[in-house]
């Protein structure tokens, strides 16, 4: 058909499939079974809207643009009475942040203690090598820039941009545009400010990818090598080097033939965060993490921010606020004050304590060396870092949630414990603001944990004294 090869031709292969999926419902609903439509009237669309209920009243909201495109262009089929009944119809979207709206503990946005342990584990992951730079970097993208997974997957290296003055640098990411009517590929680019970490680490990845495509097509000029997606297809690069020339790798490049499949994307992010064995508070089981989770995520903590639905919109690269407002209409607030009952309830679910329990000093590794003890603020022991790299972190409140800790099974923690519930207690009386009360939250709950195998190790041990 004419007009789906046009819509082929000028927007997404995603676009044109839903078009000629409604398309195709349209033309079951509309003929029940028997001959091919040969033209579509303005009758057709009102017995069509009238099957249609209210949920998915949305899918004529869809048809009525590519109808209209269909009348514009003047391609014979449809009705000239059709464009009038289109422009006189007041359709309903389809319904909206119901995920966001009722909490889903599955599909909704992350919690805080979730949001945390997700980025801890991708850190983690990264620095004991259970991810490669590659993965690391796209989990880091999603957590923090809740972009679609087409858009991370049309990014290449050349979107990156840096600037240094004097021991401070700053990076941005031009972020292809995917929605918008009329908008073509990697037409209109939208620049989105990333920390100095999420920076390096993007670069890191650049380095790594054009090293990669040297290797495969040494001749390659290095002037296009800014053209190199930032997630290659490796595979279709490799079956393609043969075939190399100056000019041809020129067009590969500059387009989008190389690039990683939009699903490869969003399947590698849900692949690599199960991976991660993240667990929930709140389900008790793992969380599973996919692209519309995050974007809910990073809208759903805006918003518990005060931020407004156009602030939001910004966020999440909208076109326009009507979707942001379901965020701004339901911001879910943590009221509950986080008390030692609570924390020593809620620790064995948060599972937020990441290292290993010690029975003495002497059995941790580094457990000989003075420098590695890890203190409370009135000086007294709690544990050994078995890191041996320097850690600019703050002892002891981040050793708690850190993979290379041992608390020692006589550690003053219930002090640390105590501490941190105080100071919770004190920032919410000053500022109340529950989003600054409850940073260290996680930490609270690693703390009691580790109480937790402290009195269950303790049990252990008197048992063994009484069998021997």
């Amino acid at each position: 058909m004419a007009l789906l090869a046009h819509y082929a031709v000028t927007y997404s292969a995603a676009h044109t499939y839903n078009m000629a999926g409604r398309l195709q419902h349209f033309a079951k609903m509309s003929n029940r079974g028997t001959e091919a439509l040969s033209v579509i009237t303005a009758p057709m669309i009102i017995n069509y809207r009238s099957v249609l209920d209210r949920e998915h009243e949305y899918f004529l909201g869809m048809l009525k643009g590519f109808l209209k495109t269909w009348c514009d262009l003047g391609y014979p089929g449809i009705d000239t009475a059709v464009p009038d009944l289109l422009d006189s119809l007041r359709l309903r979207g389809n319904i909206k942040g119901r995920a966001v709206q009722t909490m889903c503990p599955k599909t909704g946005a992350l919690s805080d203690l979730e949001f945390e342990a997700l980025q801890q584990r991708a850190l983690d992951g990264y620095e004991f090598d259970e991810l490669v730079l590659d993965e690391f970097v796209l989990v880091l993208l999603f957590v923090s820039t809740g972009r679609r997974p087409a858009q991370l997957s049309d990014l290449k290296g050349r979107d990156l941009v840096s600037a240094q003055a004097g021991s401070l640098r700053e990076f941005v990411l031009n972020i292809p545009r995917r929605k918008g009517r009329g908008l073509k590929w990697r037409e209109e680019l939208k620049p989105t400010a990333v920390t100095p970490e999420i920076g390096e680490a993007i670069q890191l990845l650049i380095q790594e990818n054009e090293s990669k495509l040297l290797s495969l097509y040494p001749e390659c000029p290095r002037n296009l090598l800014g053209w190199l997606p930032l997630f290659p297809n490796w595979k279709a690069i490799s079956q393609s080097v043969p075939d190399f020339t100056q000019t041809s790798v020129r067009e590969w490049l500059e387009f989008e033939t190389f690039h990683l499949k939009t699903a490869a994307i969003s399947y590698r992010v849900e692949r690599v965060t199960d991976s991660m064995n993240i667990p929930s508070e709140r389900t008790g089981g793992n969380i599973r993490v996919f692209p519309t989770r995050l974007r809910r995520t990073i809208a759903t903590r805006a918003a518990r921010e005060g931020y407004g639905p156009l602030i939001i919109a910004e966020l999440l690269d909208h076109g326009d606020d009507q979707n942001a407002r379901v965020y701004t209409e339901n911001v879910p607030e943590n009221v509950d004050a986080i008390n030692a009952a609570i924390a020593h309830q809620l620790a064995p679910l948060a599972q937020a304590f990441a290292g290993v329990l010690v029975d003495i000093e002497a059995a941790a590794i580094r457990g000989g060396d003075s420098t590695s003890r890890v203190r409370t603020n009135s000086g007294t022991g709690a544990g050994t870092c078995g890191h041996y790299g320097f850690c600019g972190a703050c002892a002891p409140i981040a050793c708690y949630t850190c993979r290379h800790f041992q608390p020692w099974l006589d550690g003053a923690h219930q002090e640390v414990l105590d501490t941190l519930l105080s100071e919770r207690e004190r920032l919410l009386t000053i500022t109340q603001d529950h989003a600054m009360a409850s940073i260290n939250d996680r930490t609270i709950f690693a703390v009691a944990e580790v109480i937790h195998l402290c009195d269950a190790r303790r049990a252990e041990i008197e048992k063994e004294e009484l069998i021997g």
